[in-house]
């Protein structure tokens, strides 16, 4: 077992790689009665073609896959549920699917050991059977629908779509229709069998919760499982154009006013000297600084009756940062016109800038008194960089108003894209 000094914020988070195959964190807050627990797999929707160990040749899988098994692992081979048992120890079990992985997630204010072995039971045990997945298939076409009556999720991906040629970033994470009916009990089966691995895993538990307690019960249950070689799976390099597919979209749905999303593609061969660690710390001072709810823009727009509300976020994928500011608005051509504007003038006065340091600095520390938070920032992190940040207050502290002003001397905003999501009439 290992102790990770968190630097500057009073923090440690306790490592172990249990069996030198699934890397394990534990962070311990006695000022909590609960515990959450998420068990992640590194396997997400847009992980569709791939080439596991000595292999030549790629295997594709239908969009939607990963989505299909995290549904499909809540069954469990007595015939019930992953939910039933967890429900017996009021916990709260819930799994989601990302375009980067795929989460298994429980929160319990007692019985601990159980609860955990159970996570890690039901999760790696394999439980597929053809009449799950054509339940479980009706359920996830019936999900489907519901999102594509969502604005959110129908603007989301439209936005996505008109940004990335070939990126699977583009694809719902759900799948289409087409793509559910496709996947097969063999597909399935080759994927768990390739991402469900404990090298291919991570566990973070968050809590009132003795570490020592958490690797013993994590080995204890590996050792119960037969665990093959890893496959060792590589994805397929996808090379995605520099340019947007399309500059401006107009799509109408259920909405009262018109939502508004502007997101522009940036390759992150433009910030090479930068530590990508900063580059995403700075780019989201620069989007709240000029974006954010304290921001010039927002409070004229808001003051003029422009817009109903006004966010931000960055998002990288692949060999891109993708910056997007989302409205809702009455009058999107003006909204739309002072948003680009200020994209064209980006600003951060160097008092401003403290202040948005020292508010950075604020969140992350006020993060760690809330267990789900710290365990959802630290599987950004893994799945980000590989591992947990342990000097993250300290890169935030070091980071200067000239870094500031370089990178948004190198915001590109050649490749930008607007998409319109309009009430039908």
């Amino acid at each position: 077992m290992r102790e990770i000094v968190l630097k500057g914020l009073d923090e440690s988070v306790w490592y172990e790689k249990i069996l030198d195959k699934m890397p394990t964190y534990v962070l311990k807050n006695d000022k909590v009665k609960g515990t959450f627990m998420a068990l992640g797999v590194k396997y997400g929707s847009i992980h569709q073609e791939f080439k596991n160990n000595n292999e030549v040749k790629y295997h594709k899988v239908p969009s939607g896959i990963a989505h299909f098994i995290e549904h499909l692992k809540f069954y469990e081979p007595d015939g019930t549920t992953a939910t039933d048992f967890f429900n017996q120890y009021g916990s709260d079990v819930n799994a989601f699917t990302t375009f980067e992985y795929t989460c298994y997630h429980v929160y319990t204010t007692q019985a601990i050991k159980e609860n955990l072995e159970h996570l890690l039971e039901f999760v790696l045990t394999p439980c597929f059977n053809k009449k799950n997945v054509n339940k479980e298939r009706n359920i996830i076409l019936e999900e489907l629908g519901m999102q594509k009556d969502s604005p959110d999720s129908q603007i989301f991906y439209k936005n996505y779509e008109n940004v990335f040629h070939k990126y699977k970033y583009k694809e719902i994470i759900t799948g289409e229709k087409e793509d559910i009916k496709k996947i097969t009990l063999e597909d399935i089966e080759l994927i768990f069998n390739t991402f469900y691995h404990p090298e291919n895993m991570f566990l973070i538990v968050t809590g009132n919760v003795n570490p020592y307690d958490v690797f013993k019960v994590a080995e204890n249950q590996l050792k119960k499982k037969k665990i093959p070689n890893y496959r060792q799976p590589k994805m397929k390099k996808i090379k995605e154009p520099v340019n947007v597919v399309k500059e401006k979209c107009e799509i109408t749905g259920n909405v009262e006013n018109t939502k508004v999303k502007i997101s522009i593609k940036i390759p992150l061969s433009n910030f090479k000297a930068m530590d990508p660690i900063e580059l995403r710390v700075i780019l989201s001072l620069i989007l709240n600084s000029n974006f954010g709810s304290t921001s010039d823009l927002k409070e004229e727009l808001m003051e003029k009756e422009l817009i109903h509300y006004l966010s931000f976020n960055r998002h990288f994928c692949g060999d891109y940062a993708v910056l997007t500011v989302s409205m809702e608005t009455s009058y999107p051509e003006y909204a739309i016109k002072e948003v680009k504007n200020q994209f064209k003038k980006l600003k951060m006065t160097e008092e401003n800038f403290k202040r948005k340091v020292n508010s950075s600095i604020a969140t992350l520390v006020l993060n760690y008194d809330d267990i789900q938070n710290v365990n959802e920032m630290m599987q950004e992190e893994i799945i980000s960089f590989g591992d947990i940040i342990d000097d993250l207050k300290e890169r935030i502290e070091s980071i200067t108003y000239d870094k500031v002003l370089q990178v948004m001397e190198k915001i590109d905003l050649k490749n930008m894209e607007v998409t319109i999501l309009k009430p039908k009439e």
